[in-house]
C-alpha cells in the first residue's frame, strides 16, 4: 500500500443490497496504461485476491485523467473495497486509493418456492449469511393482516463438503462462504388461492411476493400452463459471454409468469458455476423474480454434478465417483461440486432421491424428473424408482406424462460422444416410457432445439401412440451450431436463436410451443392428443440403433 492523496476511487453509494447496480469512479492525473480497479470482497483479501477488475483504459473518459464504469455488486455477506492499482513495468501492483462499500446484515436473498407433491403445500427457499430464527410470514391478505408464521430449518456447506476442484479451492473466484440456505414448508393453503409472503428473521425481512397454491390432485382444473428448458447460465460479467441468452430468456420467463404460468422445469445446466462460489449468488439473484412466484423445479445436469473424485461426498449416493461407463463421456464437468451447492440450494419433492430425481403432480400433468448424469440402466436404484413412478400413475387424474432429463434420448445432432449416450438412454428407457405412456420427454445439454414426431423404436408413429422427444437447451448458453443428420423421426430443428419451451395441457390434447427470445416468435409448435388407451405392443428394435455420419 502506498496511499496518494491524489489519487480517488469512489461509487456512488457506499452502502448497496443484493444486486444493485453501482457507478464506479477514479481519478488520477497520473494514470498508467495498465492501471486497473478492482474489486474485493470481503476487505481483508489479499491483493492478488480480487474478485473483479476494470483497466482505467477500458473505461469511460479515462483520457481525461478520471473514468466510470457501473458494476452490479451482490451481497455475498461480507462488505466490499474497491481498490486504485498501480501496476508498475515488472507488473507490481500497488494500492493508491481504496473505498468501501457496505452491504445489508443479514440480507435475505434468493427467494424461490416448489411444490413438495403433497396437495396444500409449498416450499419457501432463501438464502442469508446466518441462522438468526428464520421463519416465513403469509397470508390471504397483500398487506399480511393475520399471517401465520412458519420457522425454517437451515443447511449449509463448506469447501471440505465438496467433491474436488475447483469447488473446494477456498479462493474468491472458487469456493466462497455461501451462508446458510433456509426452508419453510407451508402446509393448509387452498387450491388456486393467491397467497403473500415475506421471508427472513424480525430484524431482515423480504419484500412481499406471491403465488398461487397449487391445484389438488383430483381438482378438475381446465388448463395447465407450464414452461421446461435447459442450459441457462448467468448474464453479469465476468462470464455473461458463456451466457448470452440468458437476459433475454429471463426477461421473456418473467412477462410469461405475469401472464399466468402454473410452474417452470429447468432440467440441468442451471448457472455453469462448476465450482465458482460467486457465480451461484449472481444466479440465484438473476431468477428471484421469477422464482418468488411460481414454483421453479430443477434437476441436475453434467454442470451442476458429474464428478471424477471425492465421491464419498456426494450427496445422491451414487457408488464411488458417480456413473462412468465405458461408451459414456461422463467426466468432471462439475468443477468438482458434484451436485452440493444445488442439493442444500433447491429443496424437492422427497418421493425419490433429492434434486436428483422426483415427481410430482400438478392440475393434469404428472412430472418426473430423473438423472441422467446417474445410471439409469434396469436393474439400478434409478430405474427401479422411476419405473415404480410410472406404474403408479392416476391417468384420470393427470392425463400427461412429462418425462424430463438433462440428456436426450432423440437427437440427430451431430455430436459424437453425446449421440452415443443418447442411443444408450434409448435401448435402456424407451421401451419403458412405451409401457407407461409417457407422452413428452424434455431435456436440453445441447445448446440447441430439435423436436420429433411421435416416436417407437425410431418409427414415426400416430399422435398418442408414442412419445414425443424436445431438447431445448437454449436458455442462455452458447447455442451449438452442428449440422444434424438425417432421421425420419427428426420434424424441426435450430442452432441459432435462444428460447424456451411452452406447454398448455387441457384434458385432450396439449400445445407445445418453442418461443424464441428477444423476439417473441413461435418457430415450432404442434398439437398433440393424450394417449391412446388402447395401444398394439410395440417390437422393440434395439438393434436398429446405431450412429450415422
Amino acid at each position: 500500500y502506498a496511499y496518494d492523496d491524489s489519487v480517488k476511487v469512489y461509487a456512488n453509494t457506499s452502502k448497496i443490497e443484493n444486486g444493485d447496480t453501482v457507478e464506479i469512479i477514479w481519478e488520477n492525473k497520473d494514470a498508467g496504461l495498465f492501471d486497473m480497479i478492482a474489486i474485493y470482497t470481503p476487505p481483508s483479501r489479499e491483493i492478488k485476491d480480487y474478485l473483479d477488475f476494470r483497466y482505467v483504459t477500458d473505461t469511460k473518459n479515462w483520457q481525461k485523467d478520471h473514468g466510470t464504469f457501473t458494476e452490479v455488486l451482490f451481497n455475498m455477506r461480507a462488505d466490499y473495497e474497491l481498490r486504485y492499482l498501480a501496476i508498475d513495468a515488472h507488473q507490481q501492483a500497488t494500492v493508491k486509493a481504496t473505498f468501501k462499500i457496505s452491504v445489508p446484515d443479514n440480507e435475505p436473498m434468493h427467494g424461490h418456492i416448489a411444490v413438495t407433491g403433497r396437495p396444500g403445500e409449498m416450499r419457501v427457499m432463501w438464502g442469508s449469511a446466518r441462522t438468526d430464527k428464520p421463519r416465513v410470514k403469509f397470508s390471504l391478505s397483500a398487506d399480511l393482516q393475520g399471517a401465520l408464521e412458519v420457522p425454517a430449518y437451515s443447511t449449509t456447506y463448506t469447501a471440505d463438503d465438496l467433491c474436488g476442484p475447483r469447488a473446494n479451492i477456498t479462493d474468491p473466484l472458487m469456493f466462497q462462504d455461501p451462508g446458510f440456505f433456509h426452508t419453510a414448508l407451508l402446509k393448509g393453503l387452498k387450491p388456486g388461492v393467491r397467497y403473500y409472503y415475506t421471508y427472513g428473521t424480525d430484524k431482515a425481512t423480504s419484500k412481499i411476493a406471491s403465488f398461487l397454491a397449487a391445484p389438488y390432485p383430483d381438482s378438475k382444473v381446465a388448463v395447465t400452463k407450464f414452461i421446461g428448458y435447459g442450459d441457462m447460465g448467468v448474464y453479469y460479467p465476468p462470464y455473461n459471454g458463456d451466457s448470452m441468452g440468458a437476459a433475454a430468456v429471463t426477461r421473456a420467463l418473467e412477462r410469461e409468469v405475469s401472464a399466468g404460468l402454473d410452474f417452470v422445469l429447468h432440467f440441468g445446466d442451471i448457472s455453469y458455476a462448476r465450482g465458482r462460489g460467486y457465480i451461484w449468488d449472481q444466479y440465484m439473484t438473476q431468477m428471484t423474480t421469477l422464482s418468488e412466484q411460481v414454483p421453479y423445479m430443477v434437476g441436475v445436469g453434467n454442470h451442476e454434478y458429474d464428478h471424477v473424485s471425492g465421491g464419498d461426498k456426494d450427496p445422491s449416493g451414487a457408488p464411488e465417483n458417480g456413473f462412468h461407463p465405458e461408451w459414456g463421456n461422463y467426466g468432471d464437468d462439475g468443477g468438482g461440486e458434484c451436485g452440493v451447492p444445488t442439493y442444500h440450494r433447491y429443496v424437492s419433492p422427497d418421493n425419490g432421491n433429492g434434486v436428483f430425481w422426483y415427481s410430482f403432480d400438478y392440475g393434469l400433468v404428472h412430472v418426473v424428473q430423473f438423472s441422467s448424469e446417474h445410471d439409469f440402466r434396469p436393474g439400478t436404484r434409478q430405474y427401479e424408482w422411476l419405473e415404480k413412478d410410472l406404474k403408479s400413475v392416476d391417468r384420470s387424474r393427470t392425463p400427461w406424462v412429462v418425462a424430463t432429463s438433462h440428456r436426450p434420448l432423440y437427437t440427430s445432432q451431430e455430436q459424437y460422444s453425446d449421440h452415443i449416450v443418447g442411443l444408450h438412454m434409448i435401448m435402456n428407457l424407451e421401451e419403458l416410457f412405451y409401457r407407461y405412456k409417457v407422452n413428452i420427454h424434455l431435456s436440453g445439454h445441447y445448446h440447441s432445439y430439435e423436436s420429433t414426431c411421435a416416436v417407437v423404436s425410431g418409427d414415426c408413429v400416430k399422435p398418442g401412440t408414442g412419445t414425443v422427444y424436445i431438447v431445448v437447451g437454449t436458455s442462455g448458453h452458447s447455442l451449438e451450431q452442428q449440422d444434424y443428420m438425417k432421421y425420419p423421426w427428426s420434424k424441426y430443428q435450430n442452432c441459432d436463436k435462444f428460447g424456451y419451451q411452452r406447454m398448455t395441457a387441457n384434458s385432450t390434447h396439449m400445445n407445445i410451443q418453442w418461443v424464441t427470445a428477444p423476439e417473441n416468435r413461435i418457430l415450432d409448435e404442434v398439437t398433440i392428443p393424450t394417449w391412446e388407451k388402447n395401444t398394439e405392443n410395440y417390437l422393440f428394435k434395439k438393434d436398429k440403433f446405431h450412429f450415422r455420419r
